[in-house]
């Protein structure tokens, strides 16, 4: 898709904050328009496309409510944030759960984060461009994206081109014990071919590589950000699905050194990919919670994929779902691109031997009755997929064993 200038539309009664606005931004490659009321807003709406609007709440005669409570019926593909130093007042906390604004910027702002936020929303919107105007409306109904989970950002914070900083991040990793804990698990697995006991964070770090490091956080985040109020649904255990995606990421990598054993890099990205592969279905289960609820329910019933169930009842299923979050976030190309092509990896665009590796760990997954997440349809490994990873039985037994033994150790 060639790039255009993206079209910014800012909205405040206040001279001063839009002549702000206006140096702030004036280096930026951005077109910024600046009006002073909702009413004008609407006017401009109306004569040329915009990617976002960034309007304050309270205004004479349209309030930003208002306003963006039109622009999400009229214009759903257009990214709505609030301006406001309101943040707390009842009315912007329900025109946050209802979805009319996405993201809050108090004033006054700081300048790099406003920036930041910004650039943010332009990227998601330049994502939904190449998607359907179903799926546009679809993802502007959902209340507030989640931005990207601290704890996340502050390991990656620790992480340059040049160095690690290992004693910083063991220090930030160490102050969550659940984190902590997942980490020493993973670390002394069979997994990571660790021989000796490994009881400190700074040598988990260093037995599992700062890559797999940043993404078992990245997934332990996940879940506490999506999943921590996950509604109760028939047939999608949130247990279940932990287990099912650990499952896969542990035959994901073993089945990653079949094809290549010394690369370790490779191992790695598919054990990464296969955790986060179904991380689309807690975006499901917690934004869209009745009609995800209704795609098991209909899939179970008429014996045919979730996937299918969920694109004609939500608008889109639960692997374009993950792959626009992973986007959002800004995850590696790789994860993005298993997460999307996981179920149909032959039309995947690059990487494909991991996306392979995901997809048919995806079903091994359950034919060993390793977890659940929801979807009920049995499925079985083709024998291309066999033949690319060279299985036979024996082999297939042998996963099974080997798969059990690190869940049970990771469980204990």
């Amino acid at each position: 898709m060639n790039y255009t200038t993206p079209e910014i539309l800012f909205v405040d009664d206040e001279e001063n904050i839009l002549k702000s606005l206006k140096r702030l931004l004036i280096d930026e490659d951005w077109n910024c328009h600046f009006v002073s009321s909702g009413k004008l807003a609407l006017e401009l709406l109306e004569q040329q496309r915009f990617d976002l609007i960034m309007t304050d709440v309270v205004m004479p005669e349209m309030d930003g409510i208002q306003l963006l409570s039109e622009v999400k019926q009229r214009y759903p593909w257009t990214i709505r944030i609030f301006l406001t130093g309101f943040s707390k007042q009842e009315n912007v906390t329900k025109a946050l759960s209802e979805g009319y604004t996405q993201q809050i910027i108090p004033k006054p702002w700081i300048d790099q984060e406003l920036k930041e936020i910004i650039r943010s929303a332009l990227r998601q919107s330049r994502q939904q461009k190449n998607r359907s105007p179903e799926f546009q409306a679809m993802i502007n109904s959902i209340p507030l994206l989640p931005a990207l989970p601290d704890s996340y950002s502050q390991v990656r914070g620790c992480i340059s081109e040049d160095e690690v900083d290992i004693e910083k991040m063991a220090a930030i990793i160490s102050q969550d014990v659940a984190i902590s804990s997942a980490l020493l698990h993973w670390a002394n697995s069979a997994l990571f071919g660790q021989r000796y006991q490994v009881d400190t964070i700074k040598k988990a770090i260093v037995v599992l590589g700062t890559d797999i490091v940043e993404n078992l956080i990245l997934s332990e985040s996940i879940n506490r950000t999506i999943a921590s109020n996950l509604p109760k649904i028939p047939h999608f255990d949130f247990k279940e699905f932990q287990n099912h995606s650990i499952a896969v990421a542990v035959i994901s990598r073993l089945l990653s050194k079949t094809l290549n054993s010394s690369n370790t890099e490779h191992h790695d990205r598919a054990f990464i990919a296969g955790l986060l592969h179904d991380m689309g279905k807690l975006a499901a289960a917690s934004f869209f919670t009745e009609k995800f609820a209704e795609a098991i329910r209909q899939a179970k019933q008429q014996e045919c994929s979730l996937a299918e169930k969920e694109s004609e009842i939500i608008g889109a299923n639960h692997a374009e779902l993950g792959s626009f979050l992973a986007e959002w976030w800004a995850l590696p190309p790789f994860i993005v691109n298993t997460i999307h092509w996981h179920h149909t990896p032959a039309s995947a665009p690059f990487e494909q031997d991991v996306v392979y590796a995901v997809h048919v760990a995806n079903l091994l997954s359950y034919q060993f009755n390793f977890g659940s997440n929801g979807d009920t349809l049995p499925r079985e490994v083709s024998k291309p997929c066999w033949d690319r990873f060279y299985l036979t039985e024996e082999g297939v037994e042998i996963l099974q064993v080997e798969t059990e033994k690190i869940l049970q150790m990771l469980t204990s």
